[in-house]
Order: C-alpha cells, then structure tokens, then sequence
C-alpha cells in the first residue's frame, strides 16, 4: 500500500470560495474518474474551515494552507502512472499553487479506536 498527503494553497487570485468549491465539485470527481481504475484505493478531502476555540497553532491571519488531500493507492507503481497522466496535472494546476505545495508519504497506524 501507498498513503501519500499533499498539502497545498490556491493559486493566486483564486478566492477561498472558489477554490473550495472547485476542489470537490470538479477536483475531485475529475482524479475519482482518472484514477479509481488505476490502482486507487481511496482519496480523502481535508478542505480548511474556520477556525475556533479549540484550535491552537493557527496564525492570527489564519491557517497557512488551504487543504490536505490523502490518497491511497495499492503501490508505489500506481501512484506514479497517476501522477504522470497529463490529465491530472492540467486539472491540478487550474486551482493548486504549485509553488507552495508539500508532500508528505505517510504510513497508516490507527492509534484509536484499536
């Protein structure tokens, strides 16, 4: 199994709203679409929200990033044909600020409930 995170802004002069919406009425149906046959075991949104009382470590002006996404693939191997398909990156871009994007390759440990 490979677990992979990005977390990344909007590009320039997009609006939060826009971006927003974006992610998960086109984002992410587009990558559901191009990669579910492909090796893709699951795909989770992490959009921002505002933030609260229980919230701690945010700057003032607010949080640095404006969403995480966490794919799951069934390998290294799918993950790559994903990543390389022009599609994906087209769509990507329309929205994603590559500049400041971050990805973390993760490994999945529930610590709870066991």
């Amino acid at each position: 199994m490979y677990i992979a995170a990005y977390i990344f802004r909007r590009v320039p002069g997009m609006s939060l709203e826009g971006f927003l919406d974006y992610y998960k009425n086109q984002h992410g149906p587009c990558m559901v679409a191009l990669m579910k046959d492909r090796g893709l075991i699951s795909y989770d949104h992490y959009p921002i929200r505002e933030t609260n009382l229980g919230d701690i470590y945010v700057p003032e002006e607010g949080p640095a990033y404006d969403a995480i996404s966490i794919y799951t693939f069934e390998s290294a191997e799918a993950a790559k044909v994903c990543w390389e398909m022009e599609e994906v990156k087209i769509d990507s871009q329309n929205f994603i600020d590559f500049d400041s994007m971050q990805m973390l390759p993760l490994t999945h440990r529930t610590v709870f409930p066991k």
